[in-house]
């Protein structure tokens, strides 16, 4: 059984952590809701490439913008002109097979988002996209200032059930 100094000594221990483990708490309560902000422009990015908004897709990028698909640099105008050729919908109108967006919060003004995402192309070739974002925060709200892709077809997958 502990004695009553025990428990003052306790109760004291206890009580100096309380307010450094609330304040954590609601660090990281702040960090998850930045995180979902960060989340949300992504999406927001996406569908707009998705749908062809190839303006709301620009106005989210920074104008110095870094952009790297499969090793290749494009400029702001090639990016532009790549979405408004992309034929859509993509892979003839077929769901993925799978998409996820997860976001990393590095700061309250920075962070990145990697989209793991597979699907079917023209062929029926399973292709595997990895593409990570960095996102910056400013008075106008989140860019992305940097972009990174990569598309690799994943050997001997097929889908030849139709």
């Amino acid at each position: 059984m502990a004695s009553s100094a025990d428990n003052r000594i306790e109760g004291v221990t206890m009580n100096r952590y309380k307010i450094p483990f609330g304040l954590i708490l609601l660090l990281l309560a702040a960090l998850a809701h930045s995180s979902d902000e960060l989340l949300a422009v992504a999406e927001e990015e996406q569908e707009a490439f998705r749908e062809g908004d190839c303006d709301r897709v620009l106005s989210l990028m920074a104008e110095d913008i870094t952009f790297y698909t499969n090793s290749r640099k494009m400029s702001r105008e090639q990016i532009g002109k790549f979405c408004r050729s992309m034929e859509r919908p993509f892979s003839a109108g077929r769901a993925p097979i799978s998409d996820t967006i997860t976001p990393y919060k590095v700061s309250e003004a920075l962070g990145y988002t990697v989209r793991e995402f597979r699907f079917h192309d023209k062929d029926d070739r399973v292709v595997q996209e990895t593409v990570t974002k960095i996102w910056s925060k400013g008075d106008d709200g989140w860019k992305m200032i940097h972009f990174q892709a990569t598309v690799l077809p994943q050997r001997g997958a097929t889908n030849n059930a139709k």
